[in-house]
This record gives C-alpha cells, structure tokens and sequence, in this order.
C-alpha cells in the first residue's frame, strides 16, 4: 500500500471512531499519536533523500574533477615515450653502440616490459623510441626479444639487420645476423614476426614455432687472401670524374661487411665518397646509406642512395632507395612534400613491395603535413581500405574524422 492511500485509511478510521461513539478519547488519541508518529516518519524519510541529493550535487565537482585528473594521467601513461636501461641500472642513449662481452650475456629493460638480451659480442644500437614504437639496429650476433604488447595499444617495433628488416607482430623470438656474411636466421617462440629486405621477394611472416634462413649468403674475402692495407686505383665508371685520391678499396669494403658501419663510412670519406660511391654494389650502398643515416651527416645518404637510384634503376634495392630517402626527408630535413614524393615512388614502382604499409602510412602523414589535406584524406582511406587494423589505422581514421 502506498503512503497517501496509508493515511487516507488511518483518517477514515479516526473519523468512524467518533461518529460511533464521541467519548472514544482514548482511542482517539492513540490514534492521533499513531496519526502524527506517521507523518514525522515520512517528512524524515523526505528530508534524508533531499539531503542526500544535495551531497551528491556537492561532491559532483570533486568527483568530475578527479576522473579528469586519473585520465589525464591516463593519457600521459600511455603517450609518454619508452625509456631502456642497460643491465640492471645503467640508463641508455638513443644511437650508443651496446655491445655484450664474449662469452656473457647483456640484458636491455624497457620502460613498457619489453627485454632484449645479446649474446656473446652481439652489437646493438636503439635508434628511436616513441610511445608504443621503436627502431633497433642489430649490428652483430645474437638477440633475444621478447616484445610486451599493453592491452588496448597497438605497438610497432622494428628491427634492422644489414639488408633485411623484421617488424614485430608477436611477443617472443630470436635474431642471428652475421654480418660479415649478411647471413640472417629467425625463430619465432610466440606470436609472429615479419621479415623483408634483402633477397627475399616479398616479405614473408615467421610464426609461432617456425624459422627462416634466407639463402643469400655473400661470401666476403678474409682479410689474409688479399695484401693489408693495398692500394688500389680503380677504373672510374663511364660517367665519372677522375679519382681525387687513390682508394683502399679493400678496407672500406671489409668494414661495411663486417657491419662496422660508421668505420666503414669514415674509410669511403678518407677513399674519396664520391668516387666510393661510383664503384659500390647496391648492397654496399644501402650499407654506407645506413650509415650515414645512423651517424651523419645524412647528405652522405643521400649521396649514396642517389647514386644507388642511378646506376642501378629498376632493381629492388633502387626502389628501396626511393623509401628511405622518403624517410630522411620526412625525419631529418622535415621536407614533407620531398619525402611525399619519395614515398609516391616507391607506391609506384612497387605497389606490392614489403614496404608498402609503411609507405602508405608515411604518404599520408607526409601529405598532412605538407598542408595537401585532400590527398592526405585520399591516403587515408587506402590504407584503412588495405590495412583496417594497421599501425597507422588510428592516425588514418583521425584524419578521415576532422
């Protein structure tokens, strides 16, 4: 029974009393006590709901104040870049040549979970590290990876070995590179991994519990089957000048086989680079690219990779060529409509190349940026039309929302 109809009952009661007999006083005033007893229970209840109400109205902005304050921490989590350290304290810098003992073994922390460890003389450097992402070169030797993937963000790690790249889909994997032979092996524990580059055709998936090899091994000469230190004056190209100097062309070729990049570069400087670069193979070209890249100055890059785009047009490593010099526009001389065009080159000679997410994804950035929104918007939708759940979906679909 509800409360009005309650009360309507207790007053009809109180008036059949006194209409049956008018002396019924101390019925009467049980009942007016009962009456009145009911009445304070209710004005009580009422009151105690108002007053409720009116602490909640009081504590709202406390409350709203509070989950703005938990999510912009929140943000700040999850936007904050990654940290690393080296062992169990010492902090690392981005580009330091890491490098484990013989015989030992060298674990890398990072801030998000993820370990690296290299094995015996393995040589790393991390190159960049951003929220969720990071680029590592892999010098020499062994690694061991084991990649955390927070719930809820995407990451994107990437590593690169000589010629070959392997972007990280899963969480636990192993990576052998000799450099001296650019001889590659990958064994994915869990989860998957992609690899690409080098003489592989098309970039090819390694998963759980599976190993590639590539068979491309190069066959370096040992330093004791030719002279120390020769001297030798090679033959310029149809289209070159005279050597400024003489070149040891052995040395520099030797360090850039061995993966000593920034020695290797140093010995091309010392040889005449220009010259160096006429000569190189296009592997070697992409190796003095990488290094200049890595240790500067990046025009050595250029140089290289132009170089690399000339003499051999329309191989693999040229079209190659045309992404990473999209990337040194785009990183470096944040020349976005340049790196534009380089990352629309490299679409166009290799539509289906192992790149081509990544091109795609940086297009559209580089188009953002150089102030050419329709295009961006055009980039965006093919890449959410090929890749809907990709590394770049987020930054696709923001642009498609504005």
């Amino acid at each position: 029974m509800g409360a009005k109809e309650s009360l309507a009952s207790l007053g009809a009661h109180l008036r059949q009393l006194l209409t049956a007999d008018p002396r019924a006083e101390d019925e009467l005033r049980a009942g007016r006590a009962e009456f009145l007893e009911e009445v304070e229970r209710r004005n009580a209840a009422a009151n105690l709901r108002r007053a409720s109400v009116i602490r909640r109205r009081r504590w709202w902005p406390v409350l709203l104040s509070a989950s703005i304050t938990v999510g912009a921490a929140a943000v700040w989590l999850w936007m904050r870049p990654l940290t690393f350290q080296i062992g169990g304290a010492r902090q690392a810098q981005l580009g330091d040549v890491i490098e484990a003992s013989k015989g030992g073994v060298l674990p890398l922390s990072f801030s998000d979970g993820s370990t690296l460890v290299l094995h015996h003389g393995g040589r790393i450097r991390v190159l960049s590290l951003e929220a969720g992402a990071a680029r590592v070169l892999v010098e020499d030797g062994v690694v061991d990876a084991t990649i955390a993937h927070p719930r809820g963000r995407k990451t994107r790690w990437d590593f690169e070995l000589g010629p070959y790249r392997v972007t990280v889909n899963g969480t636990k994997f192993r990576m052998a590179f000799h450099a001296s032979e650019l001889g590659l092996r990958v064994s994915t524990e869990e989860g998957r991994v992609t690899v690409a580059g080098g003489c592989l055709e098309a970039a090819t998936m390694v998963s759980e519990g599976q190993s590639l090899e590539p068979a491309c091994r190069r066959e370096v000469p040992r330093p004791d089957d030719t002279a120390d230190d020769e001297e030798e004056v090679l033959a310029p190209a149809a289209d070159a000048r005279p050597a400024a100097s003489p070149m040891r062309v052995e040395r520099w070729r030797e360090l850039l086989a061995a993966g000593r990049l920034l020695e290797g570069l140093r010995a091309a400087e010392r040889a005449n680079f220009e010259q160096v670069c006429r000569v190189a193979t296009a592997k070697e070209l992409l190796a003095l690219a990488d290094a200049g890249r890595f240790f500067g100055p990046s025009r050595r890059a250029v140089t290289a990779l132009g170089a690399l785009r000339k003499r051999f047009s329309g191989s693999p490593d040229a079209v190659t060529a045309a992404f990473m010099l999209g990337r040194i526009a785009f990183d470096e001389g944040h020349a976005y409509a340049q790196a534009a065009h380089w990352f629309e080159r490299y679409l166009l000679e290799e539509p289906r190349g192992p790149l081509m997410g990544d091109a795609f994804g940086r297009l559209m950035e580089a188009r953002l940026r150089s102030g050419d929104s329709p295009g961006a918007r055009t980039s965006a939708e093919q890449y959410l039309h090929r890749f809907p759940e990709g590394p770049y979906a987020s930054e696709a679909r923001g642009i498609l929302s504005r």
